[in-house]
């Protein structure tokens, strides 16, 4: 029995030293993110400003703070099991999204972080990459969705010299363009690579006119602490439904 014991000890302990050498690898650690990125969106004549304070931390939570022109200030968080809870200070109110409202997917930085920026997440959201071909400097791929019931028949993404995603085009099944995506002006720290300039031109469901809508992304920093990456709903906020919060926000307005 002593020498059952003595080898469960001589095994265990190799085994021990191993996880704690892993821990203590830098790719172990919990990397922090952050950016500030102004949406200006240009539709029907009409333009509107968001500003967003963008908070991501490696297998943590993707916290965002928001600063609507004309409005307060409001929050949400999406946890790692992928809810989303919106949170408005002004009337201590949250609202729980339903995941197709909001997923942490739809934020580049998240992308990004979590090494999905080279194909912009294709894989992720359903997409088989189904042919490369190179057109001078740069690479184009064509991804097509498993699933073929959708609006969507195929995707062109484009790539630079250096590997970096820097248009993306979505089409029907008409061979129409139903969005269209330019990335540029990257900057990296790190090793980690952003694109500070995103211009989207959106089609679908558009008469006349399309949507444009870009994205300016500023003060990019890792591993750089804020009191954001532990931001939580306070516990006494009131939760309630989509339509209430709706007008939780109205109420926030100046």
């Amino acid at each position: 029995m002593g020498n059952v014991s003595n080898r469960a000890i001589s095994i265990g302990r190799p085994l021990l030293y191993l996880l704690l050498l892993a821990a203590c690898l830098p790719g172990r650690a919990q990397r922090l993110y952050s950016v500030s990125v102004e949406s200006v969106t240009v539709r029907d004549g009409r333009k509107t400003i968001l500003n967003k304070d963008i908070f991501y931390s490696r297998n943590g939570n993707l916290n965002i703070r928001y600063t609507p022109t004309g409005s307060r200030e409001y929050y949400s968080t999406t946890s790692t099991f992928g809810f989303t809870t919106v949170y408005y200070p002004s009337t201590n109110e949250s609202v729980t999204l339903a995941p197709e409202m909001f997923a942490a997917d739809d934020e580049l930085l998240y992308l990004f972080a979590t090494g999905a920026g080279e194909d912009l997440g294709m894989g992720r959201f359903g997409f088989v990459l189904k042919s490369t071909r190179k057109d001078g400097d740069y690479t184009v791929r064509r991804y097509e969705p498993r699933e073929k019931a959708g609006t969507c028949a195929w995707v062109e993404l484009v790539m630079g010299k250096d590997w970096l995603p820097v248009y993306c085009a979505y089409y029907d099944k008409k061979g129409r363009v139903i969005t269209k995506t330019y990335l540029s002006d990257y900057t990296s720290q790190k090793g980690f690579f952003f694109p500070k300039r995103v211009t989207e031109v959106t089609f679908f469901m558009e008469k006349n006119d399309s949507t444009v809508r870009r994205d300016i992304y500023t003060g990019l920093k890792l591993d750089v602490a804020d009191e954001m990456f532990d931001f939580h709903i306070p516990s006494g906020a009131k939760p309630v439904d989509l339509q209430e919060g709706l007008k939780s926000l109205s109420k926030s307005a100046k």
